[in-house]
């Protein structure tokens, strides 16, 4: 834990703080001007005794959707957004160079791998990965564009809701009464989550100014 760490606070953190991301720990945090927040977090594996051997997943929190999962707190205050509360997120893929199996399919090719020989390398490869990738994360912080990053047909998909619920919640402020109908409509007629979303919707556009 504390090599990857310091790797991160060596490499990382000296790109993504000049792009306006404050560091907590292992996470990343970038705010957005509608109150949604990306995330880029780093989470190890203890697959390896010779390597360090990690994820690096980018996440996306809108603050209405962070709302919602707390929405028990709304009259008192919700609790600070949390990279937990995605709507939206995908990892990054490690060119072979960083990459702890080159040769591995699926999740396995996820995981970034750094050892005393290659760290320097690695760091080096991580940190202008992620430079990179940091306009697309800005570019998704707009809620329009999260919304057809989340109904794409690309593959693997982005989003970690069912895409009715999350076009809702994404853009529950923009959409006018007839367009949530329509969407709620589509949905089965027990579906916990219409009323669940009917209730929240309600409590939030009577807490607004």
């Amino acid at each position: 834990m504390k090599e990857l760490s310091d790797f991160l606070k060596e490499f990382v953190t000296p790109k993504l703080k000049p792009l306006g991301f404050r560091k907590k720990g292992q996470v990343y945090r970038l705010d957005g001007d509608s109150g949604d927040v990306a995330f880029i977090h780093f989470t190890p594996v203890r697959v390896d005794p010779q390597a360090v051997v990690f994820h690096a997943q980018c996440s996306f929190v809108p603050e209405p959707h962070w709302q919602f999962l707390n929405r028990q707190y709304m009259v008192a205050g919700v609790p600070e957004v949390k990279e937990s509360g995605a709507l939206a997120s995908y990892s990054l893929i490690p060119p072979d160079s960083a990459a702890h199996d080159p040769a591995s399919s699926g999740v396995f090719r996820t995981r970034w791998a750094f050892g005393d020989r290659n760290r320097a390398e690695v760091g080096k490869v991580l940190g202008e990965t992620l430079v990179a990738e940091v306009p697309r994360i800005r570019q998704l912080l707009v809620r329009e564009n999260l919304l057809a990053a989340i109904q794409s047909s690309e593959t693997p998909s982005i989003r970690r809701r069912g895409a009715l619920q999350s076009e809702l919640l994404l853009m529950v402020d923009d959409y006018p009464p007839e367009r949530v109908q329509d969407l709620l409509s589509r949905m089965g007629e027990n579906d916990p989550f219409i009323e669940l979303f009917t209730q929240w919707a309600d409590m939030r556009r009577g807490l607004q100014p």
